[in-house]
């Protein structure tokens, strides 16, 4: 009750869901990728001129996550992604962005 109701602490995490394609985050978040599937998530902060790898883990609760290292980025900038499915050796085929916003 202290910690949500009295200090009002706040998760530092946004959530990405196929079924929750969010567009829009705060600044100072990390972004968790969730899919229900294993999956390398290839994202970028820079219009794609640099990419980074993540693999998503496994909760053991039929849902895969990674956090991609977005927490230092600040309003106006975004996050460029899409997801490589290894257990069926294909590229999503679609890019997502997500925008840090005001928060």
């Amino acid at each position: 009750v202290d910690r949500y109701l009295h200090k009002q602490t706040t998760s530092n995490l946004t959530t990405w869901r196929f079924n929750n394609k969010l567009r829009e985050m705060p600044p100072g978040a990390t972004l968790r990728i969730e899919t229900l599937a294993p999956g390398l998530v290839h994202w970028c902060v820079d219009g794609w001129r640099s990419a980074h790898d993540t693999h998503t883990l496994d909760t053991t609760l039929g849902v895969h996550i990674a956090d991609l290292g977005t927490h230092a980025l600040g309003q106006g900038e975004r996050i460029d992604l899409t997801f490589y499915w290894p257990d069926n050796d294909r590229w999503e085929g679609v890019d997502f962005q997500v925008c840090v916003g005001a928060g």
